[in-house]
């Protein structure tokens, strides 16, 4: 090879090694940015207790319920000839809902008339004889008992007849109907639900109240009379709703040893138009008022740093543990002090880790 001549093999530049640190220097930046990158964080404010408003004791659910509810049968067995009720009818106290049907009875009660009135013209002729010396006194007193006989017979026939009918027992609304025209119903051999052949269900909706299990534990806390806050699960779903006041009627004198709960009927100071029996319900007892405005946040808020109480709040841009003092807790949450009324509280997800210092981008929760 001449030396004019140019070399064989060119030194190439390395664009793969070019490539990697590239990439290296962009997974750096990135992580770099990843770390340092503001948290997305929701904020919330505490829930504040105005002086005046009562402390949430215990809270409970059950179910809407009447006091006043029968399930009404016959008295006597029969073929339903008439039925003058459906399911919503409002009835009075002593209206006739139903009538079995009865031609035998009312063709004994026509029979028995007539004899009563053959008893009394046989009296009335025998007065008459023995007022003339013609009829002997012992004949007199056989056809007075004739006639007190024959009107017990007619009162007897009448019963029954009566019984035939059935009345509602008091004021309220059917709920069921349970039988047609045309079936035969029987004196019911149990009460309330489980009646057999009965004619129809009756509520007064004018009682209607909530029955809720309490826990043992919280039945100490508890008093005849005193107020409660009533939130019904279907009508709690319209937007503005509030709960109902409520007054707590009476504590049942028994527990239920399986559920270690007992039973403690709500009577309505509120009611709406919209409540029916067996409703699902929500009942808060309430017991002293505030002397001063209170703090209460949730128990998932507080968390615990060396044993001691703090929370997430949003020191301007960045998160911050505050500590708290628990003074008292509630159904509702923990009372707090050491927090203003307006501290913008940050909702920290079980997945993020945070640390204090870290910067937070507040979002709408």
């Amino acid at each position: 090879m001449g030396n004019g001549s140019k070399p064989l093999i060119k030194k190439r530049f390395p664009w793969g090694w070019a490539v990697l640190a590239a990439l290296a220097l962009m997974a750096a930046i990135g992580s770099y940015v990843q770390k340092h990158a503001p948290v997305p964080l929701a904020v919330t404010s505490p829930a504040v207790f105005k002086a005046g408003e009562r402390d949430p004791l215990v809270t409970a659910s059950g179910y809407i319920v009447a006091r006043h509810r029968a399930t009404l049968s016959a008295k006597v067995p029969g073929r339903v000839e008439w039925l003058g009720v459906e399911e919503g009818t409002r009835v009075r106290k002593g209206q006739v809902i139903a009538r079995l049907e009865n031609p035998d009875l009312q063709a004994l009660c026509d029979q028995q008339r007539s004899v009563l009135a053959q008893a009394e013209l046989d009296l009335k002729r025998g007065e008459a004889l023995a007022r003339d010396g013609i009829l002997a006194q012992a004949d007199l007193d056989r056809l007075r008992s004739a006639r007190t006989q024959a009107r017990a017979l007619l009162a007897y026939d009448q019963a029954q007849l009566e019984n035939m009918v059935l009345r509602a027992p008091f004021t309220g609304t059917v709920t069921q109907k349970l039988s047609e025209v045309g079936e035969t119903v029987s004196p019911g051999t149990a009460g309330g639900a489980n009646a057999i052949n009965a004619v129809a269900t009756l509520a007064d909706f004018d009682s209607l109240e909530v029955e809720v299990e309490v826990n043992e534990n919280g039945i100490t806390k508890l008093k005849k009379g005193m107020p409660v806050e009533i939130r019904v699960d279907a009508l709690d779903v319209e937007p503005g709703a509030r709960p109902l006041k409520g007054q707590l009627r009476e504590i049942y004198p028994t527990s239920n040893r399986q559920k270690a709960v007992v039973i403690v009927r709500v009577a309505f100071l509120e009611r709406s138009p919209w409540l029916l029996p067996d409703m699902g319900a929500k009942v808060t007892f309430l017991g002293q008022p505030y002397a001063v405005d209170v703090i209460i946040l949730g128990r998932e808020q507080v968390v615990r740093v060396q044993g001691a109480p703090h929370v997430w709040v949003l020191a301007g841009d960045r998160a911050a543990l505050q500590p708290i003092t628990i003074v008292a807790e509630n159904p509702v949450g923990l009372q707090v002090r050491g927090l203003a009324a307006d501290a913008r509280l940050l909702v920290v997800p079980p997945d993020v880790k945070l640390e204090p210092g870290v910067r937070v981008r507040a979002r709408a929760r």
